[in-house]
């Protein structure tokens, strides 16, 4: 079984992809990590590390040979739960998972600025803090100043949005047409997601058998 993870930026598909892993015993794919973890070894690894640095996305060409490295593997002989790709019909020229089931985790546009403009890093332990979201007698713990990272201002998250609602929703519209996308209210804890992911998934399932 191929599962592709999709939702907008905070949303948690990340936690739920790892969850379901879990649950489901299949590997998960996360391209991002899958390139920022290239070893020093592979012969383009080099290539990977300039245009990461660079601060530009990693050519798609390089990044398919990367994925498909890794799914080469033996523990993704039975399928995979990948998270970071499909961000624009582009991509799909490129490599197209052919997913069994497509979850998108949906949170309004002000719950991923509230998640994301809220996050702090403590300069003394490196730990991360969300300002909205953390009790403030647990913000008061911290040893060190808290500090916002530049990508994380209101406006870079609101241009990063902006990409999603333009670019990904295409590629969400071509899922639900094939009536394989499963979409998940994303508010809440993260068992209570999961709880809907697992329900969905398991009724998509069923309704596909008969």
């Amino acid at each position: 079984m191929i599962i592709q993870m999709m939702g907008p930026q905070a949303c948690g598909k990340g936690t739920q992809g790892e969850l379901l892993s879990k649950e489901l015993n299949l590997p998960i794919i996360s391209v991002g990590q899958l390139l920022r973890d290239i070893p020093e070894s592979h012969p383009r690894y080099q290539e990977v590390q300039g245009q990461l640095n660079s601060g530009v996305l990693v050519s798609y060409d390089l990044t398919v040979q990367i994925i498909n490295e890794r799914l080469s593997e033996k523990d993704c002989k039975n399928g995979y739960i990948l998270d970071g790709w499909g961000r624009n019909i582009d991509q799909f020229e490129f490599f197209d998972p052919h997913p069994n089931w497509v979850i998108l985790i949906n949170i309004p546009r002000e719950e991923s600025l509230k998640r994301i403009s809220g996050r702090r890093y403590c300069e003394s332990d490196g730990k991360m803090y969300n300002i909205y979201t953390l009790p403030k007698e647990e913000l008061a713990k911290c040893e060190g100043p808290l500090v916002q990272r530049e990508d994380d201002t209101e406006e870079a998250v609101n241009e990063r949005l902006e990409i999603y609602y333009r670019d990904t929703q295409k590629v969400i519209d071509k899922y639900r047409n094939e009536k394989i996308l499963l979409e998940i209210n994303g508010l809440g804890t993260p068992q209570q997601v999961f709880a809907r992911v697992l329900s969905a998934l398991e009724l998509a399932q069923k309704i596909s058998v008969e």
